[in-house]
């Protein structure tokens, strides 16, 4: 969701005339989008606003995003940033930079007052130049309110916003007609999309959206198990460019920890999903997030979120330590676990998961794939990377006139973490 947010920031500056550089070095203005989902990701982006700042005074320093709405006033006053902007207004960035150079003496913009909200499908967008012109970021919700014990999202995000369904797929369509041929739609539960506003429901709007003409590949972040209905498997089943590329967040798998958690789903719920996906698509990859440590996790319920892990078999999980957010409930539970136990449990988790990882793409080994190449590979000119539909990551010969193409390939080997394989066509 940062980088479409970068791409909307890109935009409202080049609109209001300002250039962009190649380097922070010959820049004036340095725009630091934020993230405040781990503290790491402050700590980072505090780091590098502090480097920048400190080599040369006369930097205009603006934070953007989410540490700039947790943050606030604190970023002006220590950290000696110069214009401190919101989720909700970052994509008017060029606009309100403009009226401060006019003399506005404002430099705190955190409303999350819903007129201050930002539009996020802007027409001039269709046509704007990107890295990867094939692919577009089309986010269809902002925000959330499900509160999870860990997350800073609703705080920092604010309530759940749904964007108008006729105006979505409006613009989708105008994305295929400048070029487009793969959109990932973006949401912190995209399974919600509607219920704040009464429109269609995430599965409806799925399906319109595949109808649409010249689009080859649809994918879509993230789901919540907790809203993710068989509706929406049957709509991709139903549909062949729709990605069979699932990601379901299950976070641990301790119903104990689920709970404290505040995700209102418990396993056999999730299992039952994992069941439903299983007995509808023929082929598909499911990929997670696991929450690892979190206050009052035992051994035995670090023990059940392994035999998830072997029971499921995921393709792919994101798996972190637990670290308290400021603002978030679990900030004030007792933190259990030390540090030192939960990195032991999180290399467990690691290693088992890579294990696994390395057996489900070898399942893929003599199979024909459809890839969307989408860079000249780091090892060699004469390959090209890719995702399969499935979003595994593929490399195989090729050039650029592969990239942003659809091409067929069958994996013929598994090195590492990446499928190899030679083009059928």
């Amino acid at each position: 969701m940062n980088v479409s947010d970068s791409e909307l920031i890109r935009l409202s500056m080049t609109k209001n005339n300002f250039k962009e550089v190649g380097n922070p070095k010959d820049a004036y203005i340095c725009i630091f989008n934020t993230c405040s989902i781990r503290d790491h990701a402050e700590k980072r982006a505090l780091g590098r606003i502090a480097t920048v700042k400190g080599k040369k005074k006369d930097k205009f320093i603006v934070a953007a995003g989410c540490m700039a709405q947790r943050l606030g006033e604190e970023l002006i006053e220590r950290a000696g940033v110069d214009i401190v902007i919101g989720p909700y207004q970052v994509p008017n960035i060029g606009d309100l930079l403009c009226n401060f150079f006019s003399n506005e003496s404002n430099r705190l913009y955190i409303s999350q007052d819903k007129s201050d909200f930002a539009e996020r499908l802007p027409y001039e967008f269709i046509n704007t130049k990107s890295d990867d012109p094939w692919h577009k970021w089309v986010t269809i919700t902002h925000g959330c309110e499900n509160f999870c014990a860990y997350c800073i999202v609703p705080l920092t995000r604010g309530k759940l916003i749904s964007f108008n369904s006729h105006r979505i797929i409006e613009f989708i369509k105008g994305l295929t007609e400048s070029g487009v041929i793969e959109i990932t739609l973006l949401g912190q539960n995209v399974n919600q999309y509607g219920k704040d506003s009464g429109d269609i429901s995430f599965y409806k709007l799925l399906e319109k959206i595949s109808s649409i003409e010249r689009l080859a590949k649809i994918n879509f972040l993230t789901s919540h198990p907790m809203d993710f209905t068989e509706d929406i498997i049957h709509v991709i089943n139903d549909s062949n460019n729709i990605s069979r590329s699932i990601h379901l967040p299950i976070q641990s798998g301790s119903d104990n920890i689920l709970k404290s958690m505040n995700r209102k789903y418990t396993l056999a719920h999730y299992y039952s999903i994992i069941e439903k996906i299983d007995n509808t698509l023929p082929d598909y990859a499911i990929s997670t997030d696991f929450i690892v440590g979190f206050p009052g996790e035992t051994k035995d319920d670090f023990n059940k979120t392994l035999e998830v892990v072997n029971n499921i078999k995921f393709d792919e999980a994101f798996m972190f330590a637990f670290s308290p957010r400021a603002w978030t409930p679990a900030d004030l539970l007792q933190d259990s676990v030390v540090e030192n136990e939960k990195q032991s449990r999180l290399e467990e988790l690691i290693d088992l998961q890579r294990k696994i990882s390395l057996e489900k793409l070898k399942r893929r080994l003599n199979k024909q794939e459809m890839v969307i190449a989408d860079k000249i590979s780091k090892r060699s000119n004469l390959e090209v990377s890719g995702k399969t539909f499935l979003n595994h990551p593929v490399v195989f010969m090729g050039d650029n006139n592969d990239i942003g193409k659809e091409r067929i390939i069958e994996v013929d080997e598994v090195r590492g973490s990446t499928l190899f394989g030679k083009k059928i066509s």
